[in-house]
């Protein structure tokens, strides 16, 4: 049995349909997070912010397909309510996960229900966006299938949206949800998608993940997959590299084939997220990869002011924001 099927088995309860959640009392996680957990310790409230820092570009990520659910104007800030599978199949250095909260450890996790979770989380002044974390979700897709049903059978569809933060690194989703529960889940209103792509290209995604050159590319086929099923799907990109030899290249090459591969304007659905330094992460931090994120947000830019010239008015209307208008380091 690999090992995506072990920390599978160990997350989830069949026979009461429930799943091994992740609780943040006694984790070095928790001295990061500005609030106390909630729902009995299972979740926390985290604030999306649409300008992340002065240093990066606009985050419009959930904050557009969730308001365009609800039909309202962005906000700066949107909360959430967060809960975290307690497994992953990946180790990334700049994580912000807890190991111990990512290994399906019972003494930081338990079983829930879905039901039971959205019970407690659609309290008076609860966030209204729900997102399914991690961990790896992917790791038992059923986490996602149960919530969405759950929700379905407590009338919460019209009131909260979900959205599911995954890292594309198995295929048991593929392989464990069938046509039927693929399609319940596609048409499901209120309900979106983001699959992290932890690099731009082979080697920064293996430095990324300590895994080999060909997770890259397995990322890449799973993005691909979810798109063409017709999942309401994003993608965050993270940056950090060892290196920014011949930067550019390596980006535009990157962009040609997101192109080629998803589609022609996917790069318009796909944000890169600016890695920080956390208590949780501080003893396996890389500087100098983090560091260079900013050099290579640089050509990122330029190629997203080169391919979308011709398509700013598209280009607003999807972010909320011309790219043009900020200014960065």
């Amino acid at each position: 049995m690999n090992n995506d099927n072990i920390l599978r088995e160990r997350a989830i309860d069949f026979a009461h349909k429930k799943i091994r959640m992740s609780r943040f009392e006694h984790s070095t996680q928790q001295q990061d997070m500005t609030l106390p957990s909630n729902c009995g310790d299972f979740g926390r409230i985290h604030h999306f912010k649409l300008h992340p820092s002065s240093h990066w570009i606009e985050n419009p990520l959930p904050h557009k397909p969730a308001c365009d659910y609800f039909k309202e104007p962005l906000p700066e800030i949107l909360p959430v309510q967060l809960f975290q599978l307690s497994v992953c199949n990946i180790n990334c250095w700049y994580c912000f996960v807890d190991k111990k909260l990512r290994s399906g450890n019972p003494k930081h996790s338990e079983f829930c229900s879905p039901t039971d979770l959205l019970k407690m989380a659609c309290q008076e002044n609860q966030p209204r966006v729900i997102v399914l974390s991690g961990g790896q979700p992917d790791l038992v897709p059923e986490y996602n299938l149960w919530f969405l049903e759950a929700r379905e059978a407590l009338n919460m569809e019209k009131t909260h949206f979900i959205w599911t933060d995954d890292n594309l690194s198995t295929d048991l989703f593929f392989k464990t949800i069938t046509s039927d529960q693929m399609d319940y889940m596609i048409k499901r209103p209120g309900y979106a998608r983001v699959g992290c792509l932890k690099g731009f290209d082979a080697s920064s995604a293996a430095f990324n993940t300590r895994t080999n050159l060909n997770f890259f590319n397995e990322q890449m086929r799973r993005l691909k997959q979810l798109t063409q099923l017709g999942f309401n799907q994003y993608a965050y990109v993270t940056l950090t590299t060892p290196d920014v030899d011949k930067i550019d290249l390596r980006i535009g090459k990157f962009f040609d084939r997101i192109q080629k591969e998803i589609s022609e304007d996917f790069p318009l659905k796909m944000v890169p997220l600016e890695i920080y330094k956390y208590a949780v992460n501080s003893n396996r931090y890389k500087d100098l990869a983090a560091q260079n994120q900013y050099t290579v947000l640089k050509s990122w830019i330029k190629e997203m002011n080169c391919r979308f010239k011709n398509k700013i008015q598209h280009h607003n209307n999807f972010w909320g924001k011309d790219i043009n208008g900020h200014e960065y380091v």
